[in-house]
């Protein structure tokens, strides 16, 4: 007596759609995380409870000035070309062209690692801790949030990139249209993040 099995392979299409989902879901709660952010800082910097915002001077340390939004600008206008560079390689994927599909991810990829070593530097030289008061806190919050968001991106990249010079994205492209939710997603949380910051 033999038993015979049959392998299912379920359509690539369907894969790519339900994992598109599983993506819009997760970033639903990013998105609701980084809304209430901004509600935050607004929120404390128009209570101003106690003049913590931005404290004045003490006995032990100077009074607390706001850092210029220039460098979060700055970022977000790398990630925004990030996002173009990978919108043009989706594009060469969606001609059949798979050179320009390698190129738009590896310039994707460069512009990621760029944006996230500068996020990291607006970081490590900030010239204030934790506890400096409230507009400090939020600053921290809001350039963490994008520091985390710019090394999953960079992750994303590189295995997009390395996939696609792998010749594996030839039949079917739903992995680089789900990393183009993310891109677009973590361009306007970094938008977010610099034009709150604009306003100390």
């Amino acid at each position: 007596m033999s038993v015979e099995t049959h392998a299912h392979h379920e359509d690539p299409d369907v894969v790519g759609s339900r994992n598109r989902l599983g993506v819009i879901l997760i970033l639903v709660a990013d998105v609701a995380f980084a809304l209430s952010m901004v509600f935050v800082y607004f929120y404390l910097r128009g209570q101003n409870v106690n003049d913590m915002w931005l404290p004045a001077a003490t006995e032990e340390r100077g009074a607390i000035e706001p850092l210029s939004s220039g460098p979060a600008w700055t970022v977000t206008a790398i990630a925004a070309f990030g996002l173009l560079a990978h919108l043009y390689a989706l594009k060469g994927g969606r001609e059949k062209n798979q050179t320009q599909l390698k190129l738009g991810s590896l310039v994707a990829m460069v512009a990621s690692v760029v944006a996230l070593v500068m996020q990291f530097n607006t970081i490590a030289n900030a010239p204030f801790t934790f506890s400096d008061g409230a507009y400090v806190s939020c600053f921290y919050l809001f350039t963490i949030m994008n520091f985390v968001h710019l090394a999953l991106t960079v992750f994303i990249s590189l295995g997009n990139w390395n996939r696609a010079r792998l010749g594996l994205y030839v039949s079917n492209l739903w992995m680089v249209d789900i990393v183009r939710i993310w891109w677009i997603w973590m361009v306007v949380s970094s938008l977010l993040g610099a034009f709150s910051l604009s306003y100390p």
